[in-house]
C-alpha cells in the first residue's frame, strides 16, 4: 500500500494555518469601547428606521420621566451621554439600553409594567448593563472564545494529521474528525462559557438596577411582583436556562430578594420621590 503522505501534509498544513492566524492574539482580542458604542449607534440608527414609533403621548412621557430620573443617579462619564429615549410600537414585552446611551421600550412591555416602580425596574436593569460595561466585556470574551477555539482545533487537527493515511477513505474519515471537533468546539463554547456568562451579566444587571431604581425614588419591592408576572408570561415558553442568556425567573427573584434589604434602605433615604404617572 502507498501511504498518502500530501494528503496528510494538506491536513498538517491546514492546522498549522489555523494555529499562525490565532497566533496574534494582541490584534485578535482587542476591542475598544469607543468601538462598541459606534456600533450601538449604528444599531439605534437601524432600530429608528425600521421600527415604528409610538405615538402614545402619555407613554412616552412615562417612559422619558422614569428614565431621566434614574439617569441622574449614574456616574460619570455615562450621566453626561446625550441620552435618547424612545417608544416603540412592539408587542414584544422587552427594553433595550445601548451603550451610546439610547434607551428603546416596547409598548407591548406596558401589559407587563403596570406601573412607573414596575417600568423602572426594567429600565434600570437595562441601564445597568451599560455602566456595568457588559456589552464591552461580552465583545471581549466573544473574540476570545473564537480565538481559543481556533487553537483547540489547530491542535486536534495536528494530532489527526499525524495518523498514517493510506485510503481516501482515510481522508475522508480525518476530515469528517475535524469538523466534528470544530462543531463540538462551537457547542462547548455557547453552552459552557457563553450563556452561562449572559446569565451571569443578567444577574448582575438586576442587582445593580434595583439599585439604581430605589436611589431614583421607585419602590424596589415592583421588582418582585413584575418578575412574578414575567414568570407567568413566559411559563409556557420558557427555555431550559442552560440553553437561554436569561436566568430563570425564579432565580432573578432568588437574586433580586437578596439585594430587596439594601434597596429598600436607599429608596428610605429619597425625600422627594419621583412623580412619573400613567
Amino acid at each position: 500500500m502507498i501511504r498518502l503522505r500530501n494528503n496528510t501534509l494538506i491536513i498538517f498544513n491546514f492546522s498549522i494555518v489555523l494555529l499562525l492566524s490565532s497566533m496574534n492574539l494582541n490584534a485578535a482580542l482587542l476591542v475598544s469601547e469607543r468601538e462598541i458604542v459606534v456600533q450601538s449607534e449604528q444599531q439605534w440608527e437601524q432600530m429608528i428606521n425600521s421600527i415604528p414609533i409610538s405615538r402614545d403621548l402619555k407613554k412616552r412621557t412615562l417612559v422619558r420621566c422614569v428614565a431621566r430620573n434614574i439617569i441622574k443617579q449614574i456616574e460619570e462619564p455615562y450621566s453626561s451621554f446625550d441620552w435618547e429615549i424612545e417608544v416603540f410600537q412592539d408587542p414584544d414585552a422587552n427594553a433595550v439600553v445601548l451603550p451610546a446611551g439610547k434607551i428603546g421600550v416596547n409598548t407591548g412591555l406596558f401589559e407587563v409594567a403596570s406601573n412607573p416602580n414596575e417600568l423602572a425596574a426594567v429600565i434600570g436593569h437595562e441601564i445597568a448593563h451599560v455602566t456595568n460595561k457588559h456589552s464591552y466585556e461580552r465583545a471581549k470574551r466573544s473574540k476570545r472564545t473564537q480565538v481559543g477555539a481556533l487553537i483547540g482545533s489547530a491542535v486536534v487537527a495536528s494530532k489527526i494529521a499525524s495518523k498514517p493515511i493510506y485510503t481516501q477513505s482515510d481522508l475522508y474519515e480525518a476530515n469528517n474528525q475535524i469538523n466534528a471537533i470544530n462543531t463540538m468546539s462551537q457547542v462547548m463554547a455557547t453552552y459552557g462559557l457563553n450563556l452561562p456568562y449572559a446569565r451571569e451579566q443578567e444577574s448582575d444587571a438586576d442587582k445593580s438596577g434595583i439599585i439604581l431604581m430605589a436611589k431614583a425614588g421607585f419602590n424596589p419591592i415592583a421588582t418582585m411582583s413584575l418578575w412574578k408576572k414575567m414568570k407567568e408570561k413566559d411559563a409556557e415558553k420558557r427555555m431550559p436556562e442552560f440553553a437561554s442568556t436569561h436566568p430563570s425567573s425564579a432565580n432573578r427573584i432568588s437574586g433580586l430578594a437578596s439585594q430587596l434589604s439594601k434597596a429598600l434602605e436607599a429608596y428610605n433615604k429619597v425625600e422627594k420621590k419621583p412623580n412619573c404617572n400613567f
